[in-house]
């Protein structure tokens, strides 16, 4: 928030894209680390068929409601991204494509999103309990 706020101070700031793209890829390593493709077909082939019905499924509905509310591509990708992998990936993947002014609004939104996916998951959790 306070980047948002303040964002003519933090710009000034020297090397801290570099910072924070070294802090992210370090992020990647520590979680991907101990990650098995293997494992998961092995052991649970029908959660990978579920996660790519879901992946596919919120890609459809973010380009066509993109297309209706008039986003740009870049939008919709990176919203789509920051839905499915949270706001560290969708961060990366606009800083990898050098769509630099989406940085911000992607860790937002992704954080934005995992606030209101935890409430309505116990809302519902506890509707089903």
């Amino acid at each position: 928030a306070c980047s948002t706020i303040f964002a003519k101070y933090f710009n000034k700031i020297s090397g801290a894209n570099e910072i924070g793209t070294f802090l992210i890829y370090l992020f990647f390593v520590v979680i991907g680390i101990p990650a098995s493709i293997g494992a998961i077909v092995e052991k649970s082939p029908l959660l990978l068929v579920f996660c790519a019905i879901m992946v596919f499924v919120n890609m459809a509905v973010t380009f066509v409601g993109a297309k209706i509310f008039g986003f740009t591509v870049e939008e919709a990708i990176l919203a789509s991204n920051a839905n499915i992998g949270g706001p560290t990936t969708a961060a990366a993947m606009a800083i990898s494509k050098g769509w630099h002014r989406f940085v911000a609004p992607t860790m937002l939104v992704g954080t934005l999103g995992y606030i209101i996916g935890t409430y309505v998951g116990i809302f519902i959790g506890q509707l089903l309990n």
